[in-house]
């Protein structure tokens, strides 16, 4: 933080960090974020001290409006993936501006063309009657040429021109009046057709029109009296030089003190309006105050009400704002960071949105989705039941994601998870939501139950509610049935204790690839000094890319350019709808350890088991020392048991039959006398190079004896080898070096304390 200003200065003064600003009565101290600057009152508290014996210990007060700079990662990320979704929606929005461009110019040179044929066509005729007006008036020239008519007899009499029987005023003989078209030439009006009696002036002028009597009784448009006035060089040439650009509005429903939305609005640069909404009129005047002093009042527009009412006016506005000028109020992006839970907001969020709009989802209440500890109220805030163990953060972000797929299924719209982080205390979420009935089908398909050894092992067995299956020579006709259960028993198949049942949440993938990879390009040239956490953004991302490559289907869909349904190219392409995550959660080696009561093995030898054995293995975005992988449970009790035969056997008397890793550590292998076991050959490293560690065997030599060979050479292999038909036949080698990372960047990729007591905050007094 800057130093202070010796003295307070105006609020139209440029905002710089720490100087101390004077408004009205009021004296704030100025913080920086980003491109932003908030003023907050100089003893506001902004941290909790919890071994504070008093709310006045440390000489701070209870903040009037609600701002936490922990939550700084959660707005540096927030921008950056607002931009790189907006990248993409402004850029269909383009390609379909220049599409209707090009169609209307299209469609104006047919009306030219038929224009100009009609005017040929009317020319001609126009000729014609001029040949014919010429005739007569050189007919009328002659003056004394009589007109002939036929008399009663047959005979020829001539008629003069200037008698009224040659002008055809004779009556008719069936008592019926003509009017020809030389009557209304000369200004004799017919009069009302509906019967009424015109008012016509005593002095015989014509009557006057109802819109020069009364200029209130003219409710058609206004006649456009500048028609007639050319535009100047200026105007055509500056209209010419600004392109068009598409409208790009942000909702920052639960405002607070308006740091949200002034990011957005200072660093998205097209971002044409962001609103900012509070239903407190102490944080809507602290925003006022804020966008007064970032000069930002042009972008931001200010609103005092419930975001529901908010969003719902949007969604559905009166019907008397409706017509030809009528201009949607739906937003492009909705940002939903509520002190606590999002529940009571998605449904309206969801319909304020447009059709592909970006919801963004902030959930502080991990006590609830990520804990057992009141399930009744995660069943009533998110529809499902949470799931206990190391593992419960990425169940709350699947919960979480169940919610708002169910909400948004009602009304036909179907949700894409673009990126879902489980970040400290709380859950961040940034969903695509299109309007797709047929994408909505595979929402059951893609709404799983977890049976969950909560007790026990921590194992846990997935079982999805719907299926989908693609018809047989048909790359786009899909069958939709029900699951077939039961899935799992309701003792664990691998310690034998009793399991609970999670759910329903979303067995979709938490990230689009595509999405992350373009965030993680933009963060490669965005400026320390404004994203100030970039390099904690950057391990995350990184991390959340890794976990995708445990999952070979999502791994398949690469992001590139393809074209959407409606014909433009987007660079931010969306997740196969039928697409499943076979393979969630993870679990943490110290943790199975506690199970079996044996020392932990370093992450890089169980990894590198995993590999050998055919498996992938990568880590958790959610916690640290966490493995994710496709290998099923059997297979990784197996390795368990392989370590500690291998290299960390238990003490006698650690495990009674009461415990869960009693029966799991029966089935350990036998070995013979000759050193083979039961299943298959197992490759250690031999005792001299003291690294305890064994490596993947590159050429299997034998002696006479039969016996394997100790090989201490990594191999060279191209293609991953096979997964196992039987796990517990597998061969079991802990390998270190294939269990390292690839070297490279160091990242950090979980969270490092960033001050003394960090964590979330007290909920702001509201008052005065």
């Amino acid at each position: 933080m800057a130093t202070l200003e010796a003295g307070p200065v105006e609020i139209t003064a440029e905002p710089k960090a720490g100087q101390i600003v004077q408004h009205g009565d009021r004296t704030f101290t100025t913080i920086r974020e980003g491109c932003a600057y908030i003023l907050v009152s100089p003893k506001a508290r902004t941290a909790v001290d919890p071994q504070a014996k008093s709310k006045a210990d440390d000489g701070s007060r209870a903040q009037n409006v609600f701002y936490n700079p922990i939550q700084q990662f959660n707005r540096d990320l927030s921008v950056l993936a607002i931009k790189a979704f907006g990248e993409d929606v402004c850029q269909r929005k383009r390609q379909k501006h220049e599409q209707q461009s090009e169609k209307n110019k299209k469609k104006n040179e047919r009306k030219r063309k038929r224009d100009v044929n009609q005017d040929e066509e009317s020319g001609k005729k126009e000729k014609v009657n001029e040949r014919k007006r010429k005739r007569d008036a050189d007919q009328d020239e002659e003056g004394g040429a009589a007109k002939v008519q036929k008399a009663e007899d047959g005979s020829a009499i001539a008629v003069p021109r200037d008698s009224p029987e040659s002008s055809g005023a004779q009556a008719n003989p069936a008592g019926t009046e003509e009017h020809d078209a030389s009557s209304s030439i000369a200004g004799v009006s017919e009069g009302p057709r509906d019967g009424s009696t015109a008012a016509v002036p005593a002095n015989g002028s014509s009557p006057t029109a109802p819109s020069q009597q009364d200029p209130s009784l003219n409710t058609g448009p206004e006649p456009n009296t500048s028609s007639t006035q050319q535009p100047s060089a200026e105007d055509v040439q500056s209209k010419a030089e600004k392109p068009w650009q598409p409208r790009f509005r942000i909702l920052d429903a639960l405002s607070a003190t308006g740091l949200r939305a002034l990011r957005y609005a200072s660093e998205i640069p097209f971002a044409t309006t962001v609103v900012a909404n509070d239903r407190e009129r102490n944080a809507t005047e602290s925003i006022k105050v804020n966008v007064e002093h970032n000069k930002l009042s042009s972008s931001i527009i200010t609103t005092t009400g419930d975001a529901l009412g908010h969003m719902y006016g949007a969604a559905y506005p009166p019907p008397q704002s409706h017509g030809p000028s009528h201009v949607s109020g739906k937003y492009d992006v909705i940002d939903l960071d509520p002190y606590g839970t999002a529940a009571p907001f998605i449904d309206a969020a969801l319909q304020a949105l447009e059709d592909g709009g970006l919801l963004c989802v902030t959930c502080t209440d991990s006590g609830v989705f990520a804990s057992c500890g009141y399930s009744e109220k995660t069943f009533s805030l998110y529809g499902g039941m949470p799931i206990k163990g190391i593992h419960s953060h990425e169940g709350g972000l699947r919960l979480i994601l169940q919610s708002i797929a169910t909400s948004a299924a009602k009304y036909g719209l179907a949700v894409e998870p673009l990126l879902s982080l489980s970040i400290d205390f709380y859950a961040r979420l940034f969903v695509r939501v299109r309007r797709s009935p047929l994408d909505v089908k595979f929402l059951a398909g893609k709404t799983m139950i977890v049976y969950s050894c909560d007790h026990g092992c921590g194992a846990w067995t997935t079982q999805y509610l719907g299926r989908h299956m693609r018809h047989k020579n048909s790359d786009t006709n899909w069958k939709y049935s029900i699951a077939q259960a039961p899935g799992a028993d309701q003792l664990c198949e691998h310690c034998g204790s009793k399991t609970h049942v999670a759910g329903p949440m979303w067995g979709g993938p938490l990230h689009n690839r595509a999405f992350v990879e373009m965030v993680l390009k933009d963060l490669e040239t965005a400026d320390k000094e404004v994203y100030q956490t970039k390099a904690r953004i950057e391990g995350m991302l990184d991390t959340a890319l890794d976990e995708m490559t445990v999952n070979s289907d999502n791994m398949d869909f690469r992001g590139t350019t393809t074209a959407s349904a409606d014909g433009t190219k987007e660079i931010l392409p969306k997740t196969p709808p039928e697409a499943l995550d076979h393979h969630p959660f993870f679990f943490i080696p110290s943790a199975l350890c506690k199970v079996i009561k044996a020392q932990a093995p370093p992450e890089a030898l169980l990894k590198g088991a995993l590999r050998h054995a055919g498996y992938r293995a990568a880590r958790s975005h959610c916690k640290p020392g966490s493995i994710k992988t496709d290998a099923p449970w059997t297979a990784i009790w197996e390795i368990m048991r392989e370590w500690v035969r291998q290299r960390s056997p238990i003490k006698e008397g650690a495990l009674q039959e009461i415990h869960p890793g009693w029966k799991i550590l029966q089935a350990t292998r036998k070995v013979d006398k000759g050193g083979e076991t039961n299943g298959a050959r197992t490759a250690e490293r031999g005792e001299a190079n003291g690294e305890g560690t064994t490596n993947v065997e590159d050429t299997e030599h034998s002696t006479a004896e039969g016996t394997p060979d100790i090989v201490t050479e990594a191999p060279k292999k191209s293609v991953p080898p096979e997964k196992p038909a039987d796990p517990k036949r597998m061969e079991v080698v802990f390998d270190e070096k294939l269990g390292k990372d690839k070297p490279g960047k160091r990242l950090v990729r979980y969270q490092e304390n960033p001050r003394e007591n960090w964590g979330p905050m007290r909920k702001a007094k509201g008052g005065a």
